[in-house]
């Protein structure tokens, strides 16, 4: 018969943002600790609901193996007198761990022998572990936001009522947080009851009939089921792709997910979809209806528990009307309000203390969008600084004042109607992505200029002013802010260089006034920074360390970075490319200190170092043609070339002449030979590690 095992700690309602943290700490915490303690198992399902959480273990021994241990005793050399018979130190060893002198053994350690003795210690029972390590997991575990109780000597994520422990059939014994652990648990809030759990095999069974799925995963399956029964009943569609953070939201808010269908005013249908959607499901956590691909005036509420609907929906709708009510009337004031106001008034609103308004803010996106767009050959420049002066025209409104949410949503709605190019409203919405580091970059080329413009001055003037991240404190973004310069530059393939956009950047703080922005002093920090987001883009690529750590020199040129490293990471595995790289490293090691590419062709004597410059020559052609096209394969396959060529010169040149001006001319060539490799990565990287 399998050994089985649960523990539940019930709570009071747990917030949802701490669902996937305890989820992960009790799932890791108890394998470490099973694992510590040389506990095997069949199966673990970890459970939480708003009320409570737990573990169910299923095929447990019934203790631990037993393990042979030694135990080293003194010197043989001081366990026997003149007359070989045994010491005082030996009998005492032998003594204290229980032996006779006969049974102690000796073996050589370190050159010199010692006693020993070998016993067999036995695993201690799997009920007194368990009862050993749940305490001590749970009181250990972590959380954001916890609470005191019980004036003051407890602290945990919320005040703990009850818990359950059972091995088997037997209770298991322990107290946390001065609640003694019982074979007793409790059904739902409102239409449960105490339960009193004798086999650990019936927990599920019997909270599932006090309507509590403890499972968070088939809580979430039962809410897909329920609105996929309601899209069939109500002849309506929601999409469940769409809707999954909420699903998974309600499932953390519940212990019993029931969905309800309601209907809100049908007037206020005539509002944009987005900001119905934000109403009902933001504010009200419920899914607005969709037929015939349209937004309908029904929704889908959940509540916990049943047999409630019309109560449950009179209250959502009362609220979701309300709510629409304010919306219509936000809208309607904001339409009539002019774009020239709008851009007045973002000049009351501070963006930073030490970086200005966000007018301000606007006018420098503008111009940088504008250079930014110069350098990619874009013509319509016009077109590019009006999307950068209006991208954050929606901040002063009502609407998003009210509805943080649909922030660039309802600036593409309000120049739309205003009338603004289809670039500059589509870019007020979309310059904001990428949003997080899984999110996908625009489509609109516009947009993605603009979306670099706003996010290099949020970069260079945070970093400016010295509001550098540091451990894992960003508050301002600006790691997800990097990662999407980059992810933007290299998806559209815009081979810019990031130095020249921060210097354009810098310039830009200065002509509009703010001449207290320097990247001067924070410019080690700054790339560093953006080396470490590039590194995370490749490492996502599964590109090897040695050529992500090789193209990382080149950060400031993201797009040929990514491609070095691509070609690189195909190269390395080669046999050619392994020997190519050890004969190229004698051209790096012996030039890496001499500072000048500065050599002269006529200069060269020997046969050897003759053939070698002219293929040189030959192959940087080669190598910088390749360059342009961003061929990092056709570069690389030119630089192997130079392989037999770079063997015969070592085998028969000798670099460190005694006659200065040869060696030095020497010196110089290799060292603009090794300057080639510079233009992939760092060459020392690949054989250094």
């Amino acid at each position: 018969m399998l050994n089985r095992a649960i523990f539940e700690i019930g709570v009071e309602d747990l917030p949802p943002s701490e669902f996937d943290n305890i989820l992960t700490q009790l799932e890791e915490g108890l394998k470490k600790s099973l694992e510590k303690n040389d506990l095997n198992f069949l199966s673990m399902n970890i459970f939480i609901s708003p009320r409570r959480f737990g573990a169910y273990i299923v095929g447990l021994p019934d203790k631990q193996p037993d393990k042979k241990e030694k135990r080293k005793g003194p010197p043989k050399k001081i366990c026997f007198d003149e007359n070989n018979q045994p010491t005082k130190a030996l009998e005492g060893f032998a003594k204290g761990q229980g032996v006779q002198v006969k049974d102690v053994k000796f073996e050589n350690n370190d050159g010199a022998e010692y006693a020993y003795i070998e016993f067999v210690k036995a695993g201690e029972p799997t009920k007194i572990i368990l009862q050993n390590i749940i305490p001590e997991l749970i009181t250990n575990m972590n959380f954001a936001k916890s609470m005191r109780w019980g004036k003051g000597n407890y602290t945990f994520v919320r005040p703990v009522h009850w818990v359950l422990g059972l091995y088997n059939r037997e209770i298991l014994e322990f107290e946390m947080f001065n609640e003694k652990s019982s074979n007793k648990s409790y059904g739902h809030r409102f239409f449960g009851e105490e339960m009193i759990i004798t086999n650990p095999q019936t927990f599920f069974s019997e909270l599932k009939k006090n309507y509590v799925i403890p499972l968070y995963e088939e809580r979430i399956e039962v809410i897909e089921r329920e609105i996929q029964e309601l899209e069939d009943e109500y002849n309506i569609k929601i999409s469940l792709e769409e809707h999954e953070d909420l699903i998974r939201e309600i499932a953390k808010m519940t212990e019993f997910p029931k969905g309800v269908v309601g209907s809100f005013d049908e007037k206020y249908l005539f509002l944009p979809p987005e900001i119905i959607i934000v109403t009902v499901r933001h504010h009200q956590r419920s899914f607005v209806a969709m037929k015939d691909g349209k937004v309908i005036n029904k929704y889908i509420a959940f509540q916990d528990g049943f047999g409630r609907k019309s109560n449950v929906t009179n209250g959502y709708t009362r609220v979701i009307n309300a709510r629409l009510d304010d919306a219509a009337f936000y809208y309607e004031d904001d339409l009539k309000t002019d774009i020239q106001k709008r851009l007045e008034d973002l000049k009351s609103i501070t963006y930073q203390v030490e970086l200005g308004n966000y007018r301000e803010k606007c006018e420098r996106i503008s111009t940088l969008s504008s250079k930014i767009a110069e350098k990619l050959g874009f013509e319509n420049l016009d077109v590019v600084k009006r999307a950068g002066l209006l991208c954050k025209i929606d901040i002063p409104s009502k609407v998003v004042y009210e509805f943080p949410e649909l922030q660039g949503i309802m600036a593409r709605i309000y120049l739309k109607h205003k009338g603004e190019n289809e670039d500059v409203f589509l870019t007020a919405e979309e310059h904001y992505k990428p949003l997080s580091e899984n999110d996908e970059i625009s489509q609109n080329l516009v947009a993605n200029i603009v979306s670099i413009a706003d996010k290099i001055d949020d970069l260079i003037g945070y970093f400016g002013i010295g509001k550098i991240p540091s451990g894992s404190k960003d508050p301002f973004a600006l790691r997800r802010k990097a990662f999407g310069i980059l992810r933007i530059l290299i998806s559209m393939e815009w081979d810019l260089n990031l130095k020249e956009l921060i210097d354009l950047s810098e310039k830009v703080f200065a002509e509009s006034g703010k001449s207290n922005i320097s990247i001067k002093p924070v410019e080690v920090e700054l790339k560093s920074f953006l080396s470490n987001r590039l590194g995370t883009i490749l490492e996502r690529e599964n590109i090897s360390a040695e050529a992500i750590n090789s193209v990382l020199i080149n950060v400031y040129k993201p797009l040929r970075a990514y491609l070095a490293a691509k070609s690189l990471d195909k190269f390395i595995k080669k046999e050619e490319f392994q020997d190519f790289i050890t004969a190229f490293q004698r051209v790096n090691n012996i030039s890496k200190n001499h500072y000048s590419q500065e050599y002269h062709g006529r200069l060269f004597v020997e046969e050897e170092e003759k053939t070698l410059f002219q293929k040189y020559l030959e192959v940087k052609s080669q190598f910088e043609n390749c360059l342009k096209k961003l061929d990092y394969d056709g570069a690389i396959e030119s630089l192997i070339s130079l392989k037999e060529n770079i063997d015969r010169y070592f085998d028969n040149i000798f670099v460190m002449s005694e006659d200065e001006s040869i060696r030095s001319n020497r010196l110089g060539f290799l060292k603009s030979l090794s300057a080639l490799f510079y233009e992939i990565g760092d060459v020392e990287k690949l054989y250094k590690g």
